[in-house]
């Protein structure tokens, strides 16, 4: 019996290692604008980029590089004095892997801006965890991680004259584990997000639920975030 227990402990610590060899390694660039709607001591923020991003994939061992272009697109909001903001963000890049294989990386984060300061060109920095689909082939990993980034850019002419604008240009990295999903998600499915959901723009995630079960990105419109 006790080598039965021990086999069995052998066995998990095994399954255990296998899952922890799987990750996402990646950096990128992203460039495009943040507009800002100032109403008291609050300001809101729409973002809106084009990104592209390069990394690898370490499934069980088997290390895969990989590079993808799409879209990032999100929300903001915080104190007006100092542009200390909480930021959601969504993405969706498509590409291939080195070995001609397609692959897709869709989903979100969640994070807090620091740093700021326009007056010298600095948008800021943010960090937040991340969640991730992976479309790799036929087979679908969840991707849990830290997503940190910067950017920097400069005030333009803005396109609503009722608002602020930046533009600019934000690096970034994606670093994180991979769990092979099995069967792929459905949309009534738990995906186990790093976040609390109430916490989300309610706007906003439903479009990061649609997104993640094979919607089309849904970039934000001219108007203000809803509160």
């Amino acid at each position: 019996m006790r080598q039965v227990a021990l086999g069995i402990l052998v066995v998990l610590l095994s399954a255990w290692v296998v899952a922890a060899e799987s990750h996402i390694d990646a950096t990128g660039e992203a460039d495009g604008k943040t507009v800002l709607w100032f109403t008291g001591a609050q300001v809101t923020v729409q973002v809106e980029s084009a990104f592209a991003v390069a990394g690898s994939l370490d499934l069980e061992g088997d290390r895969v590089a990989f590079t993808a272009a799409g879209t990032a697109w999100g929300e903001g909001a915080g104190d007006s004095a100092t542009l200390q903001l909480d930021l959601w963000l969504l993405f969706d890049a498509a590409g291939e892997t080195e070995r001609g294989v397609p692959i897709r990386l869709r989903g979100g984060m969640a994070g807090s801006s620091r740093d700021t300061d326009p007056a010298v060109g600095e948008i800021g920095s943010a960090s937040g965890p991340f969640f991730l689909l992976v479309l790799h082939g036929t087979e679908t990993y969840r991707a849990l991680g830290t997503a940190n980034g910067s950017a920097s850019g400069a005030f333009v002419v803005p396109d609503d004259p009722l608002t602020m604008q930046m533009e600019g240009i934000a690096s970034y990295t994606l670093r994180g584990d991979l769990v092979l999903q099995e069967p792929p998600p459905d949309p009534a499915s738990d995906l186990g997000f790093p976040w609390d959901s109430a916490s989300w723009p309610p706007g906003l995630f439903d479009e990061l639920l649609d997104l993640l079960h094979g919607g089309s990105p849904k970039p934000s419109d001219d108007g203000p975030p809803a509160s």
